[in-house]
């Protein structure tokens, strides 16, 4: 394994979303995957044409960076001493120590096993508490990396001093080494067994296998939204009912009436055809003086609305409605999921239920949308559902059911069956961002970074969807705190 393979292996986690540090100091965020971090990435990195961060993962980490900045050099070495003997006593001595080429050290504990990210900022707390280093002047010292903020790697060059980011220890002073010396350092390094963090803070949800934590991380980022998801209060069943009753009010609302109108039928089970024909009987009496176009052209534009509709099964909404997801649900997931496109579709299935499930937890989902949501073909769709049953992710409450005088069958109806437990953690989704805020903004305190093999990482690659929104997802703890 040569030192490229290595940083792969010990730091870069989150593929998709990365800082580029170029000659300057100027920093550009690289974000949704069109661009994923690459070998030669890394080889600019380490020969300093330019330098790598990385961000955070959701919910597991395989590294915990404390991040040590202060404005004195000899009182960063200070806390930086303070910190390293502080993980001595914990019994935590496999960490890395280097200079960020700036004002200050990392501190990198690079995990041989996923951790929930709770764990990691409880144990980072822990140690800098134990190290009485709460309340310091003069400079700070952060959890790094978060969704929001990234961290450099270590064995480049900062882009704005020209200092080379090498290893060091406490035992020779904090010296950097070289690139040579640093490269054989590194290559000699071991990580810690994720056992002793969990025990420092007297146990957690327990370690998680590499290749389990990369394809839940792998699962999340390849989940793409549905239209049906659209929450906008211009179609909610209140809207689309008044403007069925009451008709055109003013000019300019014809399109968007023919628009709503179809999402109304759809919601409501309606045939397409039969849609078409309600709508074009409803537009007969719509008042000529509030569209101009011929009849021939407004007929056109009614049938391309309707199938426009009907293809991306968009619907409606009866009110506005948040979406929570609980750790408890994503760790179940990754317990009884081996595969990762079981991991993809329970993820995409349980984000579907919070939107769409009835009172008593039973919704519709179809194969095209399970397909869509889950980044993966309709056939492996249909064929992991019967696995997810099998696991007891789910329940397929109603199947096979055919519609009244037809040989179509209606969607399946669906029941989760994961536990949902508001201690373990909290995700609420809102709106006020799309599927790229929803990774990079997440909630800054509790991240989570994941390892990604570099040869499943490059398998993987080429099943993300950029240009669809969705709902951000913030964290919150039981007491509702930020």
């Amino acid at each position: 394994m040569d030192v490229i393979d290595r940083l792969f292996d010990n730091y870069i986690i989150q593929h998709r979303h990365y800082l580029l540090q170029f000659p300057g100091g100027y920093y550009r965020t690289v974000s949704g995957g069109i661009n994923p971090l690459r070998r030669y990435h890394l080889e600019y990195h380490l020969e300093g044409k330019s330098a790598v961060g990385t961000f955070a993962g959701q919910y597991f980490t395989k590294l915990i960076t404390f991040d040590v900045d202060f404005e004195d050099a000899d009182f960063a070495k200070w806390v930086t001493y303070k910190l390293a003997a502080t993980l001595d006593a914990a019994g935590i001595r496999t960490y890395l120590t280097s200079f960020s080429g700036s004002k200050g050290y990392h501190l990198d504990i690079c995990l041989a096993d996923a951790i929930a990210v709770k764990n990691a900022r409880r144990f980072f707390d822990f140690i800098v508490t134990g190290a009485d280093l709460t309340e310091v002047q003069g400079g700070q010292i952060e959890y790094r990396p978060s969704g929001m903020q990234g961290v450099k790697l270590p064995l480049g060059y900062h882009q704005k001093t020209g200092a080379y980011c090498g290893f060091c220890t406490v035992e020779d002073g904090l010296r950097i080494m070289g690139p040579e010396e640093s490269h054989a350092y590194f290559l000699a390094a071991k990580k810690t067994e994720a056992a002793l963090i969990l025990d420092t803070i007297a146990g957690g949800d327990g370690a998680y296998s590499e290749r389990d934590a990369a394809d839940m991380e792998e699962a999340i980022g390849r989940h793409r939204p549905l239209e049906t998801y659209e929450q906008s209060e211009s179609y909610t069943l209140s809207r689309a009912a008044e403007r069925y009753n009451v008709g055109l009010t003013g000019p300019g609302q014809r399109h968007k009436s023919f628009l709503l109108l179809a999402r109304l039928f759809n919601h409501n089970g309606v045939d397409r055809a039969e849609a078409r024909a309600a709508i074009a009987e409803w537009f007969a009496w719509q008042n000529p003086d509030y569209y101009d176009s011929s009849r021939e052209f407004c007929a056109k534009d009614l049938a391309e609305c309707v199938d426009y509709v009907y293809d991306r099964d968009l619907t409606l909404v009866a009110q506005q409605k948040d979406i929570t997801v609980t750790f408890s649900e994503i760790d179940e997931i990754m317990r009884k999921c081996p595969q990762k496109n079981q991991k993809a579709l329970a993820y995409a299935i349980l984000v579907h239920s919070k939107r769409w499930a009835d009172p008593g937890g039973t919704f519709y989902m179809t194969y095209t949308q399970m397909a869509s949501a889950s980044g993966m073909d309709e056939r492996t769709a249909r064929r992991q559902v019967d696995k997810l049953k099998k696991a007891e992710v789910i329940e397929i409450v109603r199947r096979d059911q055919r519609k009244r005088g037809t040989f179509l069958k209606k969607p399946n109806v669906y029941r989760m069956l994961l536990d949902y437990d508001e201690d373990s953690g909290v995700f609420e989704v809102t709106e006020e961002a799309d599927f790229v805020a929803c990774l990079t903004h997440f909630y800054d305190r509790d991240q989570l970074r994941r390892t990604l093999p570099r040869k499943q990482f490059e398998s993987l690659i080429g099943a993300v969807n950029t240009d669809n929104t969705a709902y951000p997802i913030i964290l919150k703890d039981k007491n509702n705190h930020l």
